[in-house]
């Protein structure tokens, strides 16, 4: 006999139904009216009928299953928010915005799930054992619930405008209709994700404590070198061995137009895109530590 896992439901009364965030609640009205299906709006039959050696099947397939397993560690992200928006009585439109990331997030893992199929299949769990390790790690709990509930909110924001970052490149890179489909709709809904925590940071930054702010710029650095530079967002952390598979994936994948990008390509990005970050939270007393792997080079180009 099998049982259900016992999860305890917050209270949440009172129910706060007023809207607190109006541009918060334009992001849910846009979410509404933008919404989209994987297997409702794109035609995957591209990808099946191309004429693709064996070996970029089997590339592209592992590139969008990493891209999957990221989407999907979200959602379980997003499920925690949710419940801790209800205990703390949060807004409607906070509520509702949460509840659109974890669809959103949960779509964006089909797109990418249905595109490795169309290619080869899907790998269902990671078969080198270093993502098995550091994937589930990125919305580590223990360090989620350390940190303000809002600011913590803006906090994965800051990873949805790398993400997006990335996308672009990843974009222009596809060859296939249904890959350039799936990469452009991902990067809308990653647009207001973004915008969302660009809305909370500019309400609350005021009211997080200048504690908190090291720590967030902490927990920050420490996802972005331990998981997402380790073979997720880059390959640069990786040991050799895994770092040169990963790379040659990456390298097979954007060779053939499969909506990737390459490891020498990813790192100035990156470094690009945590300039652009630096910019927009240090006005709000917020501070990134140094990112060895991404701030030598630049460092050395300023010298």
């Amino acid at each position: 006999m099998s049982y259900s896992i016992h999860i305890d439901n917050p209270n949440p009364y009172p129910i706060n139904i007023g809207v607190t965030y109006p541009e918060v609640w334009h992001l849910c009205q846009s979410a509404v009216e933008l919404a989209w299906s994987p297997t409702r709006d794109i035609d995957f039959s591209d990808l099946e009928k191309a004429d693709l050696p064996p070996e970029v099947r089997t590339a592209g397939a592992e590139w969008w299953s990493l891209r999957a397993w990221m989407e999907h560690v979200a959602i379980a992200y997003g499920a925690e928010r949710l419940k801790e928006a209800v205990a703390s009585h949060q807004p409607l439109e906070v509520k509702q915005q949460i509840t659109n990331f974890i669809n959103e997030e949960l779509r964006h893992h089909e797109g990418s799930f249905r595109i490795a199929e169309a290619l080869d299949k899907f790998h269902t769990s990671p078969r080198v054992s270093y993502m098995q390790e550091i994937i589930p790690t990125f919305h580590d709990e223990n360090h989620e619930r350390k940190l303000p509930f809002l600011a913590g909110l803006a906090l994965n924001a800051l990873f949805e405008s790398m993400s997006g970052d990335l996308l672009t490149p990843r974009t222009r890179n596809a060859k296939f209709e249904s890959i350039r489909q799936v990469c452009k709709l991902i990067d809308r809904d990653e647009a207001r994700h973004v915008q969302f925590g660009r809305i909370l940071l500019r309400y609350h930054a005021k009211d997080i404590s200048v504690e908190d702010k090291e720590v967030i710029g902490q927990v920050f650095v420490k996802k972005l070198r331990d998981v997402l530079l380790r073979g997720v967002y880059s390959v640069i952390n990786l040991p050799p061995q895994d770092r040169a598979h990963a790379g040659r994936v990456r390298e097979i994948a954007a060779e053939w137009g499969l909506g990737a990008s390459r490891p020498e390509d990813e790192v100035e990005i990156l470094r690009g895109s945590l300039k652009r970050i630096r910019e927009w939270v240090e006005p709000h007393g917020f501070h990134i530590p140094r990112v060895p792997e991404l701030d030598e080079e630049a460092e050395a180009v300023a010298a």
